[in-house]
């Protein structure tokens, strides 16, 4: 009975000294420390997994300092989520999420998404804030993205590289969170409206004061749309944007806000 106890009693210690509390913002972090600072890898598939790597004769570099991620190529399809540190936000806050990324050419198109969710595990990853399915790039893109909370809480953002087979590496590093410069002067959300959502056509944005700017923005932080109004009522053609969702940002005298829209 004592063994069992003091052997219970070390497991709970590891546990603790494993565990990390969550950070608040804001929060960067490049893979440089041993334990990845509370970040974990889960294999939701039968292809290989996110890993630590370093630069070498056969694999890329860094985006910045030594260590990065990397999902190197298998004969099956990835489906590897990599969960970070638990964040501390508030309801009503747009966050901003920046990180590097990289492919190796055309003729292998890598795959990943980022998720957000309140636990870090698979089930609980429900909102997609960015995605992309032809990762060609070499070397390094910087992708932006803003979200917003729902709700106070504990958020995990996870990196899910779900990449044909036999491709080749697909690189993650210099990962940087923060509260977003756009939320500290919002337009209130009580005086925005923007409908129909999704849209075909037409996507139209009214305000009580006059709307001086409206700027579209695809996944990948890429502007698509811009548009100076200066009007109260606007009627935006979104025609010919491809079918998605989109982040746009509604500027006023007094401020913006940027909000998500769906193309149909």
């Amino acid at each position: 009975m004592k063994k069992l106890l003091l052997f219970s009693i070390s497991l709970l210690g590891m546990f603790f000294s494993n565990a990390q509390s969550a950070t608040d913002l804001p929060y960067a972090y490049g893979f440089e420390t041993p334990g990845l600072d509370g970040w974990t890898v889960v294999n939701a598939g039968t292809g290989n997994n996110w890993e630590v790597a370093q630069a070498s004769g056969q694999t890329p570099d860094p985006s910045e300092g030594e260590n990065y991620m990397l999902y190197y190529f298998h004969e099956n399809a990835a489906n590897s989520y990599l969960f970070s540190r638990g964040l501390n936000l508030k309801a009503g806050q747009t966050i901003n999420l920046k990180f590097d990324y990289m492919g190796t050419d055309t003729w292998f198109p890598e795959k990943m998404e980022v998720l957000v969710g309140t636990s870090p595990n698979v089930a609980a990853m429900t909102q997609q804030i960015w995605i992309d399915e032809e990762i060609i790039n070499y070397p390094y893109q910087t992708a932006s993205v803003d979200f917003t909370v729902p709700s106070d809480g504990v958020y995990y953002i996870a990196f899910r590289a779900f990449s044909d087979p036999d491709q080749f590496y697909l690189s993650l590093d210099n990962i940087k969170i923060e509260q977003s410069l756009l939320s500290t002067s919002d337009v209130k959300s009580s005086t925005l409206s923007f409908y129909p959502n999704p849209a075909k056509n037409i996507l139209n944005v009214d305000n009580a004061n006059e709307v001086t700017d409206i700027t579209v923005y695809d996944l990948s932080g890429k502007k698509v749309l811009n548009a100076k109004p200066n009007t109260k009522n606007v009627k935006l053609d979104v025609s010919k944007l491809a079918k998605g969702v989109y982040m746009m940002r509604v500027a006023t005298k007094d401020g913006a806000k940027t909000v998500k829209v769906i193309k149909d």
